[in-house]
């Protein structure tokens, strides 16, 4: 698998955990485009990337790391 440890501005915490991780070159699968339905985001604990702001992210994974275990 491959962890990555978030590191952001405040001005990102809004922004979706799966467009943010593509946006910092993070190969996430998603055919539905962040929709919830395929649930290929998948990221630790059976989390879907896509329905997680930075911020809740945070907020259920204190230490900042995501685990993308399908890469």
């Amino acid at each position: 698998g491959r962890e990555t440890r978030l590191t952001f501005t405040a001005s990102e915490k809004e922004q979706n955990l799966l467009k943010w991780l593509r946006d910092k070159g993070i190969t996430i699968a998603s055919s539905c485009d962040g929709d919830g339905v395929c649930k290929k985001c998948v990221i630790q604990n059976g989390w879907l990337s896509c329905e997680f702001s930075l911020e809740s992210f945070l907020k259920a994974q204190p230490d900042g790391v995501v685990q993308v275990s399908y890469l």
